[in-house]
Parts: C-alpha cells; sequence; structure tokens
C-alpha cells in the first residue's frame, strides 16, 4: 500500500471518528429527552389513574341515580 493510500485512509478513519463522535453526543442529548418524556408519562400515568377512578365513582352514580329514578 502506498503511503498517498495510507494517508487517504487514516484522512477516512478521522473523519469517521468525527462522526461517531457527533453521533455519540446526539445520542447523550437524546437519553436526557427521553428520560424526561419518561418522568412526564409517569405523572400522567398518575393523573390517569386518579380520572378513571373518579370516571367510576361517577358512572356508579349515576347507575344508583338511574336506579333510583326507575323506582
Amino acid at each position: 500500500m502506498s503511503d498517498h493510500e495510507v494517508v487517504s485512509n487514516q484522512k477516512t478513519i478521522l473523519s469517521h471518528q468525527a462522526s461517531i463522535l457527533e453521533n455519540q453526543k446526539t445520542i447523550l442529548s437524546h437519553q436526557g429527552t427521553i428520560l424526561e418524556n419518561q418522568k412526564t408519562i409517569l405523572h400522567n400515568q398518575a393523573s390517569i389513574e386518579k380520572n378513571q377512578g373518579a370516571l367510576a365513582e361517577i358512572l356508579k352514580n349515576q347507575k344508583e341515580i338511574l336506579a333510583a329514578v326507575k323506582k
């Protein structure tokens, strides 16, 4: 392999390493965003569970009202 080919390959390797580094930085940034999104999802799930409990109570009350009206 000629010196020119070696230098060309080394330049290509350096370019690829730079791309890899940028990709790793992007991945780290995305991981931070993903973590925040997961926290938001967990928070929302707690709210959803509370709302489902309230809706179940409303449904129970509606059934009781309907039964009382039918009497």
